[in-house]
């Protein structure tokens, strides 16, 4: 959630609902509740294995947060 400090944060997930909307909603009919639950897990989880988001020095989210996992725990120890 952002506020009026960080306002590119809303920004951020503004991107990803555009993003979201053009490969999942925008010229697609889908027959049953279903078949929008599978398209919305799949394009879920291309995005987040493969979608490369320059904000994450162009790596997929998983990677970014496998990279942020591990400084964090390096700074721990």
């Amino acid at each position: 959630m952002g506020n009026k400090h960080r306002l590119q944060t809303n920004g951020v997930i503004e991107r990803f609902f555009r993003t979201f909307k053009e490969q999942v909603v925008h010229g697609r009919i889908y027959q049953t509740i279903d078949d929008v639950r599978d398209a919305v897990r799949v394009f879920v989880d291309r995005y987040n294995a493969q979608w490369l988001i320059a904000k994450n020095d162009y790596r997929s989210p998983n990677d970014a947060r496998t990279a942020w996992d591990q400084s964090a725990f390096r700074l721990a120890a």
